[in-house]
């Protein structure tokens, strides 16, 4: 992108800030290079230490935490992925320093306090008890499990209730100081007021002192294998869900798998799997498919809900889609149109401040280079029918797609 600067403080710290020319919003948002794959032998820890931030710093209680921007009408929240963590806020541009020195202050200077930390442990475990009642989203997260059993993006984010509760303070003060170091963050800033003038405010609250960053290792994922499970469960529906490991976030591919993704079952309402499954027979109310990208691989999947006499019939009808753009090129008018409705999709998430700084963030953060939109637009314009079905042809492959099911007869 063209319409942004970086500067970097002394400590590592990069801020990454964009104008947003004639808006009275500032937008602040800290990503931090550690999610739930840095977890270790503690699951859940990243998210617990996410929960753990708005319980207090060394000056401040969990009520003058939660009141600092309330009070004047702003926003405050946070969300732990599998690769990076994010604190972020919105308020007008007269309180813009005070969300960068709160949001500094949450970062560095958490302490974790014991008490509120066995109160979180309980609320962590009802957002547990939430998922699993929520078979469309815990059907996910156990698909990922299964697919990448053995490594560190298999386990859940918010970890396991036995994982949690053995869960201590100081457990949450190693992560802080193997994560939270400025080279290891990245600060953004969306606003209208001065690049200067935020650029002193940044260092005024952010220029602290810290160790040397520890080295932070990660191991890739490498082996993987077709597995298919079912599970008899009390919910009324039956869900489904199939897919295989796809392509890291800097693989050149990355791209064509978003068109084809897109095409097959992506927000269109004329995705394929909305016209064949729900449209034309009737199946589903929701079917859909995502990939999601990450440092060294990537999961493609599609997802059903249905009843159980159709269950088998709708998985059939998802098989057979992938099989057309696998085996059937796409004509040139079929290639035109899906790259004009991506190209418009991409376009309107931009009007969304918040998400396209917090994008730049990571990508920053994890040393990913940030495109612009046209750029983006110029490559999926690039791709040809050709190297869409290569993808095609070994993302769809039936052969090495796994499978979940939850049936309920």
């Amino acid at each position: 992108m063209e319409d942004f600067q970086i500067h970097t403080l002394e400590n590592g710290l990069r801020l990454l800030y964009r104008p947003s020319i004639g808006s009275n919003v500032s937008h602040v948002g800290f990503t931090i290079d550690a999610g739930s794959r840095d977890d270790g032998q503690l699951p859940g820890t990243a998210h617990c230490f996410e929960h753990m931030l708005f319980k207090g710093t060394e000056k401040r209680k969990a009520w003058q935490i939660i009141n600092r921007l309330d009070n004047v009408g702003g926003e405050m929240n946070a969300f732990t992925t599998k690769e990076i963590t994010v604190l972020y806020a919105s308020v007008i541009n007269p309180y813009l320093e005070r969300a960068i020195e709160l949001l500094s202050d949450l970062c560095f200077h958490s302490n974790f306090p014991k008490k509120e930390l066995e109160k979180e442990k309980k609320i962590i475990a009802e957002e547990i008890n939430m998922y699993l009642d929520t078979p469309e989203e815990n059907i996910y997260d156990e698909f990922q499990e299964m697919v990448f059993k053995g490594h560190s993006l298999a386990p859940n984010i918010l970890g396991s209730p036995e994982s949690l509760n053995a869960i201590q303070s100081e457990d949450l003060q190693s992560f802080h100081a193997t994560y939270y170091h400025p080279k290891n963050i990245v600060l953004t800033i969306g606003s209208s007021l001065p690049f200067k003038q935020v650029i002193r405010w940044v260092e005024k609250h952010c220029q602290l002192t810290i160790n040397p960053a520890k080295t932070i290792q990660r191991k890739a994922f490498q082996s993987y294998s077709v597995q298919c499970q079912q599970k008899n469960t009390e919910h009324v529906q039956c869900h489904a869900i199939l897919g295989q490991p796809a392509y890291a976030q800097q693989d050149n591919k990355r791209l064509g798998l978003m068109l084809l993704n897109n095409i097959l079952g992506g927000p269109g309402m004329n995705s394929r799997l909305n016209i064949s499954v729900r449209e034309r027979m009737g199946y589903t109310y929701n079917v859909e498919s995502g990939y999601t990208a990450f440092r060294d691989t990537g999961l493609f999947h599609c997802y059903l809900s249905t009843d159980f006499k159709n269950l088998n019939k709708a998985v059939e009808l998802v098989k057979k889609e992938m099989l057309l753009l696998k085996n059937k090129t796409l004509s040139p008018i079929q290639l035109s149109h899906a790259q004009n409705q991506f190209n418009g999709q991409i376009s309107l998430s931009e009007e969304n401040r918040m998400n396209v700084l917090l994008m730049m963030g990571r990508h920053l953060a994890q040393g990913y280079p940030i495109d612009s939109l046209e750029h983006v637009i110029k490559a999926v314009n690039a791709l040809s029918s050709k190297q869409l079905q290569d993808i095609a042809n070994e993302i769809f492959d039936l052969d090495k797609i796994s499978y979940l099911a939850y049936v309920s007869e």
